[in-house]
């Protein structure tokens, strides 16, 4: 009887303990953990130098025993530079350390201060033996490698060697990756110094590109040289591959046109003449030089330079005679003729400068420094206008008894034209050219309900058309009028009349104020209040980009004042 009874005990034993199987299975490791994903990926080339190195698994981890089993080395067994992988898993001070994040499931070993060396293979090793935070187990080892990319390049330069830009252009460089600004100023120079010294300015929109701005315009036929040494750094630490070095000439005109503008406390009380360059990229700072300034307790009431930048008509305020300043000597000449002067405009040359000066109309040659009176029989007012080929000037006569009238008057032939619409008695101002001389724009009207209309001989027996309300404010082309609409705001016509498209609506309340085109018209530029102070922006022709040029504040309270595009390329 034992026998039966002791396999009856063993086979009641064997029953029990299968019946505990799924409950011990349940409690202990099965399925070891696996790596889904790894960064860099295997085999992965180009690698930034400052890579998060990151290992996805399965299911939560127990990090010490990831961290434990962790191994990065190069080729030539270099670790990570600054990383010590086996301080950073106890938690001890080292270049990287270990963050978890999911649960326990993604590892992350940062490096913030160490970039990786760049153009180096690396080989990453993770050990067999890695444990799930549930206590299962892979024996398996992993291992993959990865290799980093080279240091930066200088990819660009702005001009390029043995090129050329104007006087109040700015050389550029740019970099094929972002790069450390305060490296790249360190590691940049300028020679010869320009006058007021010059600053290195990233363009914020474009990672790795810089401008080298001057305080003051650069020396026309100078020639200039620009060094960057391999101390210039990226945002990863790693220094230039290869240092450059660029030669450029300084020319009358440059690749675009610039903007010169006074500025000053108030309007009509100007400290300064400012100059900036139109950006040669979406986003490259604006750079401010200094051009003239007033004698010391003294402020100017206007400042207008010519249209090849070469030359800035000012005035002081408290009934001074005009003065010509030639920018490239500093030589000024006075202006005879011309004391308390209202209004004036320079000649499509330069070489002539015609301003309104109690009531007459004169005009000043550069080259003989002599005032030739064009006509003080009828009182005088602006703006004044040249057509473009020098020939005719444009103005408003105010004869006593009359309406103001458009005056075409040429300083050659001292003939005077009057412009009178037909069926209209009312006055007439703001006279402007068409950029081929073949058309006039004028407002008619009082002031607070001002038309547009247009003078053009080509269109035959009747050569007078209206266009729209408005005051005409320029020519963007020979079929486009900008105007600005009783509201205040810009708009554009056609020369052939039709409907209004608004160009320019104000922003916060605040309208354009003063504003001025480019002979071609794809560029206009106006200033407005923004911030307590008068701004200059610069927009295209259809204004859908618009930069602001200025940044006046309590810290710099200048308000700026009418701008003129200068050195436009022919």
């Amino acid at each position: 009887m034992a026998g039966p009874r002791r396999t009856r005990w063993l086979l009641f034993l064997l029953s029990g303990l299968l019946a505990l199987v799924p409950l011990l299975s349940a409690c202990g490791p099965v399925t070891p953990p696996e790596i889904t994903a790894v960064a860099p990926a295997p085999s992965q080339g180009g690698t930034h130098t400052n890579i998060v190195f990151t290992i996805v698994f399965s299911v939560p981890m127990d990090p010490h025993s990831v961290e434990t089993r962790l191994a990065i080395k190069s080729r030539r067994g270099k670790p990570p530079p600054g990383c010590d992988i086996k301080l950073a898993a106890e938690g001890r001070r080292t270049g990287c350390y270990f963050k978890w994040s999911d649960g326990d499931r993604i590892m992350r070993l940062l490096h913030p201060l160490h970039p990786l060396a760049v153009v180096t293979t690396y080989r990453i090793d993770v050990a067999g033996g890695i444990r799930a935070a549930s206590g299962a187990v892979n024996a398996l080892a992993h291992s993959w490698g990865f290799s980093t990319e080279g240091g930066p390049s200088l990819s660009s330069t702005f001009p390029g060697n043995g090129g050329s830009l104007g006087p109040y252009q700015a050389p550029a460089l740019s970099f094929d990756r972002a790069m450390d600004p305060r490296a790249v100023a360190a590691a940049v120079s300028l020679s010869p110094d320009p006058p007021g010294g010059y600053q290195v300015l990233p363009n914020p929109t474009a990672p790795g590109r810089f401008l080298l701005e001057p305080s003051r315009p650069l020396v026309p036929g100078q020639t200039y040289a620009v060094t960057v040494s391999r101390a210039a750094l990226d945002v990863d630490g790693n220094h230039l591959q290869a240092g450059a070095r660029f030669k450029f000439k300084v020319t009358a005109y440059g690749s675009s046109p610039a903007l010169i503008f006074p500025a000053g406390p108030a309007l009509g009380q100007y400290s300064e003449v400012l100059a900036t360059a139109t950006p040669e990229q979406a986003g490259d700072p604006p750079g401010l030089r200094l051009l003239a300034s007033p004698p010391s307790g003294s402020s100017y009431s206007l400042a207008v330079a010519a249209p090849d930048g070469q030359y800035l008509a000012t005035e002081r305020v408290g009934g001074h005679q005009l003065e010509v300043l030639a920018l490239a000597t500093g030589k000024s000449t006075p202006v005879l003729g011309s004391t308390s002067s209202t209004m004036v405009a320079w000649s499509p040359t330069s070489q002539q400068l015609a301003f309104i000066s109690a009531g007459a109309l004169r005009v000043f040659t550069l080259a003989t420094s002599q005032t030739v009176t064009l006509s003080a029989a009828t009182s005088f007012s602006g703006p004044l206008g040249w057509r473009a080929d020098g020939e005719v000037l444009a103005a408003v006569a105010s004869a006593q008894g009359l309406a103001d009238r458009v005056a075409l008057l040429s300083p050659s032939l001292s003939a005077v034209t009057y412009l009178s619409p037909p069926g209209t008695a009312l006055p007439a101002q703001s006279p402007i050219w068409s950029p081929q001389g073949d058309a006039l724009a004028f407002a008619v009207g009082p002031p607070a309900d001002l038309s547009t209309w247009l003078y053009a001989p080509g269109l035959g027996a009747s050569p007078f058309r209206q266009l729209a309300a408005g005051q005409p404010v320029a020519f963007l082309s020979s079929s486009v009028v900008l105007l600005r609409e009783p509201s205040g705001a810009l708009a554009t016509v056609s020369t052939a009349g039709g409907p209004v498209s608004s160009l320019l609506d104000p922003v916060a309340g605040q309208y354009p104020e003063a504003v001025t085109s480019t002979a071609t018209g794809r560029q206009l530029a106006f200033t407005r209040l923004s911030g307590h102070y008068l701004q200059l922006y610069l927009a295209n022709d259809g204004a859908t980009t618009q930069d602001r040029l200025t940044d006046f504040s309590s810290a710099t309270p200048l308000n700026a004042g009418p701008p003129v595009f200068v050195g436009e390329p022919g």
